[in-house]
């Protein structure tokens, strides 16, 4: 390439990343923001804490849109399908992702995350007065998960276990109901899961007790499109507001949600 096309080039790619850094204005010129979410709570579904962590997203969603566009009711809701979610913000569909997606590597790769908002991970549910079980202590055991569309706790855990060198069976069963029955009866030494999940469950079923010892942290937090640094920049000074004044941890107590961001 000459110097002249190497030139070009160099122009173009910074007018594409100045434009894109201005979406922040570009958002408050259409006087609306645009946030991807799972559902807006009101439809069923199977996780037990899924209307306490859609409703949690919502409310945030309207607080971020206070801070962007000067007013919380100028939110603007896609219902998008997981797989959709994240391309849909790289082409600029969406403004932000808010669906609990953890901060991962492979993540990180397509997106830019905000400050965490709320945490999680892999944690255990045992027989209530049962010791916990710490990953070690998992060899030569079975535990059990709900059997689920996209994540997989289970694999995870056996991933973990491998890195380890421990020997874990992982068992899947239809249902959270259905796995608790088997650690009730003995049959597996705990159910597994997302904390937020499991914490969920256990309060509306007695006998059981969940190890808020995660055996895998899990951060959460808003996706941006990568590069856009002044949309990033807002997102962030809203979280940590409400970080700082305890705001978040209250939020997160409202809908009934364990808070282990700080």
């Amino acid at each position: 390439m000459t110097r002249a096309a190497l030139a070009a080039a160099a122009i173009v790619a910074l007018c594409a990343s100045t434009a894109r850094a201005d979406r922040l204005a570009e958002i408050r010129a259409r006087g609306r923001l645009i946030v991807s979410v799972k559902n807006d709570a009101k439809h069923p579904h199977k996780d037990p804490a899924h209307f306490d962590k859609r409703g949690f997203e919502v409310e945030l969603a309207g607080l971020l849109a206070k801070k962007v566009v000067g007013d919380a009711s100028k939110l603007e809701l896609r219902m998008l399908a997981r797989p959709l979610r994240l391309p849909m913000l790289a082409a600029g569909s969406v403004d932000l992702v808010m669906s609990m997606i953890p901060v991962t590597p492979e993540n990180a790769a397509q997106v830019d995350f905000s400050h965490p908002y709320f945490a999680s991970g892999l944690t255990l549910l045992v027989r209530a007065g049962a010791p916990r079980l710490t990953l070690a202590e998992l060899a030569g055991k079975t535990v059990a998960f709900r059997k689920q569309s996209f994540n997989d706790y289970g694999g995870e855990l056996s991933r973990m276990a491998q890195a380890h060198g421990i020997s874990v069976t992982v068992r899947y069963f239809p249902s959270e109901a259905a796995a608790a029955a088997a650690v009730a009866r003995g049959e597996v030494a705990a159910l597994g899961g997302n904390f937020v999940d499991l914490d969920a469950w256990a309060r509306e079923h007695g006998g059981f007790a969940v190890d808020a010892t995660l055996l895998e942290p899990r951060q959460v937090a808003v996706a941006v499109r990568k590069g856009e640094p002044a949309l990033l920049r807002a997102v962030n000074d809203v979280i940590d507001e409400l970080r700082r004044s305890g705001a978040l941890a209250r939020l997160a107590a409202r809908w009934h949600l364990p808070y282990l961001v700080d």
